[in-house]
């Protein structure tokens, strides 16, 4: 089955077979009638039409536009009726099924042997080779998720947070930063709008959250955290991520309902997190969400294919629903995480051309009396040696190709020998410094950073363009963006200042060849800039009037 194959520098540590009576729950992503293809043009076709123009799906009509085909879910069941699986649920319209049985069951009804392997520093299912699929069943199945376990990689904390330095002008406000430096439109507040969050885990204190949006004047913010399993118990670490994630958006947008989804305990549709996450937040219909902001990632190379290209199949879903995916672009520069396979690794899922890529900059800061005045905005890149997590993330993707709305730029050549054009990224960027780090701490202090918080920022942004929308979604924004910006409408202040490459290397190889500049009107290193938030709704004709880059940005 092509995709299937775990990639084979994960396979290096085996620890043990599994347990084969370990009860497993398995997703099939089944291909719609249609074909794949056409419901992937589909969503890109929408994202490229005005908001006026777009009509969005219900999700209860995803069944009748892109169903599966007929046969499809005959074929499943009688396969899992010959290899003692059940078929538990479907999903999706039909094109996510979930099966369950033993792990013994499925590893000779696919055709492989399952072990554990450890990789970066978990114990995790996976299997050598590549799964198969009877003749009946093949022409139906596009992917088969939860076999094994390898997404998981993806689904840790961030340890990025841990490290703190002193600002050069600490304790940075969300709410000064969205509204005084990015212009968005005041008097929105994202009501009626839902955001759903993908996090690593739920451990967060929704009183240090609610007291926050307290201390900024605020009222409570709706928060619903969707924990199928209850809370966690003893006293389990505050996942500091997630509680950013929350706060930021809350403050940005505190009209809107924000609902958080861990990959830490399982929805029911299957054992990948990813899978099973994504699915749980696009079929949620009691809260149907219109953005979706995620903080999460590895490089793609440690991506088994057939996982990765369901997420992206899935973002693609929520495209034609009517969702806006913000995605982190990761923390690691040019070169991208080091446990990659490559030389230089882009993260996925912010390479897949159906989400917002949010890259980073710092804000340059000046104190003038009791103001804080922005003088200039450049590359987030506070690496003092290659492999820290210290720089916005952005390359030349090795799993997707150059999108429609990317065609018109002269994308960089990138690092890896051999390797193709491919998508770029970030798409745009936003405040992720240290130096200029959020204080989302008691009396504002702290120093909150990473592409970790581009991506809610821009959701809270979203969440706001929603409700001027009349509560209606405004959903795949990127290539709207494209064209607004490149036609010369001001969407967002290029960053044409600094770099994201490590510098000679302190701890490590000199690595010049991993370095992307700068520059207009697109750059691998914040996209095509900083968000120009009033701006953006006019021009999606959510609003009146336009704001220029105040006069003193660089």
């Amino acid at each position: 089955m092509a995709g299937s194959a775990v990639p084979k520098h994960l396979l290096v540590w085996r620890e043990d077979d599994v347990d084969p009576r370990q009860r497993l729950r398995v997703a099939l992503r089944l291909h719609p009638a249609c074909g794949d293809d056409t419901l992937l043009q589909a969503a890109m076709r929408i994202g490229a039409q005005p908001l006026a123009a777009r009509r969005h799906l219900a999700r209860a009509e995803l069944a009748e536009h892109y169903g599966p085909a007929p046969g499809a879910m005959a074929g499943v069941t009688a396969f899992c009726a010959q290899h003692g699986l059940t078929v538990e649920g479907t999903a999706l319209g039909g094109l996510i099924v979930t099966l369950a049985g033993q792990a013994g069951d499925f590893a000779a009804a696919f055709g492989v042997t399952l072990g554990r392997y450890t990789m970066g520093g978990l114990s995790l299912r996976a299997y050598d080779g590549a799964l198969t699929l009877p003749a009946g069943l093949a022409p139906f199945v596009a992917a088969v998720l939860g076999v094994d376990e390898v997404s998981r990689l993806a689904a840790t904390r961030s340890a990025a947070m841990e490290y703190s330095e002193p600002s050069s002008i600490e304790g940075n406000l969300p709410t000064t930063v969205a509204f005084d430096y990015y212009q968005y439109p005041r008097g929105a507040t994202g009501a009626g709008t839902v955001v759903a969050f993908i996090e690593s885990d739920l451990v967060v204190d929704l009183d240090d959250i609610q007291a926050f949006f307290t201390s900024l004047g605020l009222p409570e913010v709706s928060i619903v955290l969707e924990l199928p399993q209850g809370p966690p118990t003893g006293d389990p670490e505050i996942n500091g991520e997630a509680t950013m994630d929350l706060k930021l958006v809350g403050a940005v947008a505190p009209g809107a309902t924000l609902v958080g989804y861990t990959q830490g305990q399982s929805y029911g549709y299957s054992d990948d997190p990813w899978i099973d996450s994504l699915t749980a937040a696009l079929a949620n219909e009691t809260y149907a969400c219109s953005v979706m902001s995620i903080s999460l990632g590895m490089p793609e190379s440690n991506w088994p294919p057939q996982t990765a290209f369901t997420v992206h199949f899935l973002f693609a879903i929520a495209a034609l629903l009517g969702v806006t995916v913000c995605i982190a672009s990761g923390d690691f520069g040019a070169p991208g995480d080091p446990d990659g396979a490559y030389r230089q690794n882009c993260a996925f899922p912010a390479s897949s051309s159906f989400c917002l890529a949010c890259g980073g900059t710092e804000l340059v800061l000046e104190q003038q009396g009791d103001a804080r005045i922005l003088i200039n905005e450049v590359a987030w890149n506070e690496m003092e040696a290659p492999g820290q997590k210290r720089a916005t993330g952005g390359g030349i993707s090795t799993f997707f190709a150059v999108p429609d709305y990317q065609q018109d730029l002269i994308l960089p050549a990138p690092f890896n020998p051999d390797q193709g054009p491919g998508r770029g990224l970030p798409d745009v960027a936003s405040n992720a410094a240290i130096k200029s780090g959020y204080g989302l701490l008691p009396g504002g202090l702290g120093d909150y950073f990473g592409t970790s918080a581009a991506a809610p920022m821009w959701a809270g942004l979203a969440a706001l363009l929603v409700e001027l929308h009349a509560g209606q979604p405004v959903g795949f924004l990127t290539p709207l963006l494209y064209r607004l910006q490149l036609g010369g409408t001001a969407c967002c202040t290029p960053i044409v200042e600094g770099n994201n490459g490590p510098p000679p290397g302190i701890d490590g190889p000199v690595m010049p060849e991993a370095c992307y500049p700068t520059g207009a009107p697109w750059n691998a290193c914040c996209g095509l800039g900083s968000p120009l938030g009033g701006n953006i709704a006019a021009a999606l004709g959510l609003g009146t009037g336009t704001q220029a880059a105040p006069a003193n940005r660089g």
